[in-house]
């Protein structure tokens, strides 16, 4: 019931912005006979605003499906260094856009797991987008991946915000965001996957220096 108070919280602000502007558009259009240019350019601005909405809405509602439905794996065995490497080169022209340089360094040995990698890629993304987003004037975007006790290790750290320390133990609470356009659902989903895959999702931040993310997840037999 917690998360579905959140959701209808959430749609609110949203709806409500719909509402209005579909309102003033009906006005605009009963305008159009008398002053049809600037009636039509505010219609457009109107339009504009309801199709960023309806965006917005979609978007929430995707994830709140990933996060509150059921999460299928299809496993296979994955080498982690292949699938960051994979995603590290989708990633790095909208890093680039953003004055972000992305670095990898991949461990010595294959880390062999058992994983979804469609939804694992996700996870990390939703990590390096989170990151990506914590360097408003860019800066250096670090992956490593190693071999811990017991587990593969990946590391995302970043040059970013930091995260307060009020912030720190709601970052993972489904629709919390410290921004005002998030739904503050991408990191809960990722914690999701993480630990679905029998893994942990952890974090180290210092305000005004970065974070560091930490996804530990079980090697796959004798690797």
């Amino acid at each position: 019931m917690e998360l579905v108070g959140g959701l209808a919280h959430e749609l609110r602000n949203p709806l409500s912005t719909v509402m209005v502007n579909l309102k003033l558009l009906a006005e605009d259009l009963q305008d159009l006979s008398v002053n049809p240019e600037d009636a039509r350019r505010r219609g457009l601005l109107k339009v504009d605003v309801l199709r960023r909405e309806a965006e917005r809405l979609q978007q929430l509602l995707d994830e709140f499906l990933r996060l509150a439905g059921p999460c299928p794996l299809r496993l296979t065995s994955v080498d982690l260094n292949e699938v960051v490497n994979r995603l590290v080169g989708f990633l790095e022209p909208l890093m680039a856009s953003r004055q972000i340089r992305v670095l990898v360094e991949s461990a010595q040995k294959p880390l062999l797991c058992r994983a979804d990698e469609s939804l694992l890629s996700q996870a990390i993304l939703n990590i390096a987008l989170n990151a990506q987003q914590s360097m408003p004037d860019g800066g250096t975007l670090r992956i490593r991946l190693r071999r811990g006790p017991n587990a593969a290790v990946v590391e995302v750290q970043d040059e970013g915000l930091g995260i307060s320390p009020s912030d720190r133990e709601r970052i993972f609470q489904p629709f919390y965001s410290t921004r005002s356009r998030g739904t503050g659902l991408g990191l809960p989903i990722t914690k999701r996957i993480i630990e679905e895959h029998g893994g942990t999702l952890g974090f180290d931040s210092e305000p005004g220096r970065g974070t560091t993310f930490f996804v530990r997840l079980p090697m796959a037999g004798n690797a």
